[in-house]
């Protein structure tokens, strides 16, 4: 998984796991005689079918407390068939539904049900249904509605145009596609398998008890990977179908030992972080995850054990036998020990992984019985081992990662011969070595094309790494440029070691080369860089069209392009007052103060906001009245008669609950954890007031940032201060009037 992650949030319940009706028909790659495919029977209705559905067209407000039947009816082969029921335009709580999908019969629930797929999520959960390799016919759809929590006002779609390509891998993996060639699925099987290999080798006979056995009563049997088009792509439709607001890459396991069970991972091509080059996010990262769960682990996902999960697979998927980055992680400023590690109290990915690095590489025995109290689910055992293992073999750990990592790294070197190139791919570092077979003449070692952003440190007769030492033979480190030269005037006979890499860990370094030669001014030729992939922003079918105001379920987490939407005008054709709000892409709220309120024929104009980008209606109150979504065509959106039913013109004072203090407390301060809860601002007075965040370590207030300026019968709330922070309230002057201390329990301030 990629960096600051919730993995496994246990929202995504659905069975959708080697479900291919291949059996039911399939076509031949034999092209030597003409084959005659007769038109598709009509199929005939049923009574008991249901209401009809179209495919990509939305069908809305589904209200029931009873079990309610559709169908759709598919006539070509498609990849998938994704059967989504999501809450609706009234953005009201869905309900407790469950969904079923059967071909050509209907769908019965529950554990003895008869059904193709099932989505089984928690409350309020959107439901998702994926059936694969889709043969024309009749799909039957059941939404079991739960009548102690009604569906209300759901929405649903039935699309085949998501995926255009389903794979099953020799590793029981399923893999779709929302945009890859079919050489990419096959080598993104590729990578699968690999990943396999390695999770085998390093987790072999010699430690992993019951080895190659999955863990008693687990029937996540096969791994769903859905590979979105972009990162945009892949935050829009994870968040509509899956109920999450990831934009790194995500692994659900939920309840392996049920009949619900689900194993699925989301991804996809990272080209916004790749300059358009095709890289698919953290594949080996993520199938770790699926394989621990299935091989090392009893249950479900367990959060105290992310130290390990993300270890395990930063270990072996994405720095499989690289140590660049870890011996940056054990040089840094403060260090962890092996109980801080194991109590969640360090970064899960670095210190993660150099604590399961250790314990392969130094303990086998020690992992052996970690991995027999895991599989077994003996938790309390498991607990008191790690305790033991903290206490005995603190000091061993220091030692390894101070000495013995240092090794490895340098002992770690791929030769590269003169005159030659080597393609660089992946993240963090990487060493190479070159042998100079005579003295006296200029070594030129040289880095070009590519994504990311790359140094270049070469040493001679030992790799050297920055973190260790700052003398090298020759260094290259240019801003935001993979150009990196470093030419060695005299090259002395003997080996020179390389070593490159990414200024950020995250970074994946697609189509870069590096190449080593002979004089000053010499070349080594290599490949053309690969054509770039422009990116199809996404525009799901239940968004409104473009240019059009949407309901305020669209108040949802987002992921923006890197291209500005253009002309954008947001015009109030109504006589109520309207605000406006940036929608935060992170918890899909309203953050921060209104940018302004639109009086009848205002219009908001900006012009640096970028594609994808979502703005909150709102009326005086700060209620939702309905939501724009900037997008790669028409920006002109007009707030008509119909966007201002239920606005509310009169503003309520709500009762203060919490009291302003003097400018005294404008000083450093800590902050929480936790967020401060019922963070109101009102103004009742009819003084105008603005509202700043003050520094925790300056205790300055930051007056490049203005919340908001609250005129009379304003308010300002927001969900996203700590408990701790302080907000500075100055007059229009910027004089302090007086702080507010955000406190655990209730935050409503009145200026009066």
């Amino acid at each position: 998984m990629s960096n600051n992650k919730n993995l496994f949030k246990p929202l995504y319940l659905s069975l959708a796991i080697a479900l291919s009706l291949s059996a039911c028909g399939g076509s031949s790659d034999d092209t030597s005689a003409d084959v005659i495919t007769p038109d598709p029977a009509p199929v005939p209705e049923i009574d008991n079918a249901g209401d009809k559905l179209v495919l990509d067209t939305v069908k809305q407000h589904i209200n029931t407390s009873d079990p309610i039947s559709f169908y759709v009816d598919v006539e070509e082969q498609a990849a998938s068939l994704v059967v989504s029921l999501f809450s609706g335009t009234e953005n009201k709580a869905l309900g407790d539904p469950d969904v079923y999908v059967r071909y050509e019969s209907t769908a019965t629930s529950g554990e003895a049900g008869e059904y193709d797929c099932v989505s089984f999520n928690q409350s309020n959960a959107n439901e998702t249904c994926i059936i694969d390799d889709v043969e024309p016919g009749r799909f039957h759809i059941l939404v079991d509605a739960n009548s102690d929590s009604p569906t209300v006002d759901a929405s649903i779609l039935a699309t085949t145009s998501l995926f255009n390509q389903s794979l099953l891998c020799e590793e029981p993996v399923r893999i779709r596609a929302q945009d890859l060639t079919s050489e990419q699925m096959i080598h993104a099987c590729d990578v699968i398998s690999k990943t396999k290999q390695r999770f085998d080798s390093v987790l072999g006979a010699n430690i992993a008890p019951e080895f190659g056995v999955s863990v008693p009563k687990d029937l996540n049997e096969v791994t769903n990977i859905n590979i979105f088009s972009s990162l945009s792509n892949h935050a829009a439709w994870a968040e509509h179908l899956y109920d999450t607001g990831n934009t790194s890459g995500i692994y659900f396991e939920t309840s392996p030992t049920d009949w619900w069970h689900d194993s699925t991972i989301l991804t996809f091509n990272a080209l916004e972080w790749s300059g358009g080059r095709n890289v698919i996010r953290s594949l080996s990262h993520e199938y770790v995850h699926a394989l621990d769960g299935r091989y090392n682990k009893e249950g479900a996902y367990k959060s105290e054990m992310s130290w390990w999960s993300e270890g395990l697979a930063e270990y072996i998927g994405t720095f499989y036998q690289k140590q660049y980055q870890s011996i940056i992680t054990a040089n840094e400023e403060t260090t962890y020990s092996l109980q801080q590690i194991f109590a969640g109290e360090s970064d899960n990915y670095a210190w993660g992984k150099l604590a399961v690095a250790f314990l392969i590489e130094t303990q086998p025995e020690r992992v052996t019985s970690m991995l027999t109290e895991m599989r077994a689910g003996n938790w309390d055992a498991f607990d008191i081992l790690m305790q033991d293992i903290a206490t005995s073999h603190q000091q061993e750990f220091v030692n390894w990662y101070q000495q013995t990592l240092p090794e490895q790294f340098k002992s770690n070197d791929t030769a590269l011969a003169l005159g030659d190139y080597t393609q660089v791919s992946g993240r963090g570092g990487w060493v190479y070595s070159v042998d100079v077979p005579s003295g006296s003449e200029p070594l030129t070692i040289a880095t070009q094309g590519g994504s990311g952003n790359v140094d270049l440190w070469v040493n001679q007769d030992s790799a050297a790494h920055p973190s260790l030492t700052s003398q090298f033979t020759c260094h290259s480190e240019t801003d935001n440029s993979n150009q990196e030269t470093c030419v060695i005037d005299s090259a002395e006979l003997g080996k020179y070691y390389i070593t490159i890499a990414s200024d950020f860990v995250g970074a994946d370094i697609v189509d870069l080369y590096l190449s080593a030669c002979l004089g000053k001014d010499c070349s080594v030729s290599v490949p053309e860089q690969a054509p770039l992939n422009s990116i199809n922003e996404p525009y799901l079918p239940h968004w409104p069209e473009k240019g059009e105001l949407g309901s305020c379920s669209l108040a949802e987490t987002y992921r923006t392009s890197y291209d500005y939407a253009k002309d954008v005008s947001i015009t109030n054709t109504t006589d109520t007052e309207i605000k406006v709000y940036w929608l935060s892409s992170r918890n899909g709220d309203k953050s921060g103060g209104s940018y302004m309120t639109l009086a009848q024929g205002d219009s908001f104009t900006p012009d640096n906001w970028y594609i994808g980008e979502r703005v909150m209606l709102t009326d005086k109150t700060d209620n939702c009245l309905s939501v724009a979504i900037f997008n790669n065509e028409n920006n002109e959106f007009e707030i008509l008669a119909e966007h201002v039913v239920g606005a509310i013109d009169e503003v309520a004072i709500p009762e203060a609950t919490a009291e302003m203090g003097s400018c005294d407390l404008a000083a450093p301060y800590s902050r929480a954890l936790d967020y401060a809860p019922e963070f109101i601002v009102a103004n009742s007075s009819t003084t105008p007031y603005n509202l700043y965040w003050i520094d925790f370590n300056s205790g300055e207030p930051n007056l490049d940032n203005l919340y908001a300026t609250l005129d009379e019968n304003e308010i300002y709330t927001a969900d996203f201060w700590t408990v701790g922070d302080r907000m500075m309230i100055t007059d229009s002057d910027n004089q302090c009037i007086g702080v507010l201390d955000l406190n655990n329990t209730s935050n409503i301030f009145v200026l009066d």
